[in-house]
């Protein structure tokens, strides 16, 4: 069986976001925008031009994994701004949960910063603050099974159709074996 109440999917990103993201100048060592991650637990930093203060690029966990320590490029002879993806996808912060789900699916991503009706950037949101926010019976991106005889709740990866107990594992599977491996079309921005 499977449910389709999408009720809190309608809710807008401005509701979850997380009103302050970690931003970081063009020219920040890829060293610090670690620790930065690490001593906030975030994955990822937004990164601005130190002039005009506009956000240019993102930098994630996985881009200091594969576009420096992978390709053996010196920690100290690149910065945060040579590795980030770019142009930013944004959503407007009125965009509905399900509608930045779709989009960060589209586009193999899993996070967004949001901006204002002026282009300010004014939050973030995660793939995982996103179906972490939204109760478990109003997912259907993911189709869920419930089998009734026994009361369990099985995700399905809207990738390859994987069942999965948690959105835990799912998450950890997404990232391990589709965002990881390619799989996906792939995050269709640039980096320099």
């Amino acid at each position: 069986m499977k449910l389709h109440t999408n009720e809190n999917l309608q809710l807008q990103v401005s509701e979850i976001m997380d009103k302050d993201p970690a931003i970081l100048d063009l020219s920040t060592s890829i060293i610090e925008a670690a620790k930065v991650m690490r001593n906030r637990g975030i994955s990822s930093v937004l990164v601005s031009d130190p002039q005009s203060g506009i956000i240019k690029g993102i930098v994630t966990e996985r881009d200091i994994l594969y576009r420096v320590v992978a390709e053996a490029v010196g920690i100290f002879k690149v910065n945060i701004g040579k590795i980030m993806s770019s142009p930013l996808i944004t959503v407007g912060k009125k965009t509905s949960c399900l509608d930045a789900i779709l989009l960060m699916r589209k586009k193999g991503m899993r996070r967004l910063p949001v901006i204002d009706d002026d282009g300010k950037t004014v939050g973030m949101v995660t793939l995982m603050s996103l179906v972490g926010n939204v109760p478990i019976r109003s997912i259907d991106l993911a189709e869920l099974e419930v089998s009734t005889s026994q009361s369990t709740v099985i995700i399905k990866c809207p990738y390859c159709q994987s069942k999965f107990n948690d959105k835990t594992d799912l998450s950890s599977h997404i990232d391990r074996i589709h965002l990881g491996s390619g799989l996906l079309e792939g995050d269709l921005r640039n980096w320099e």
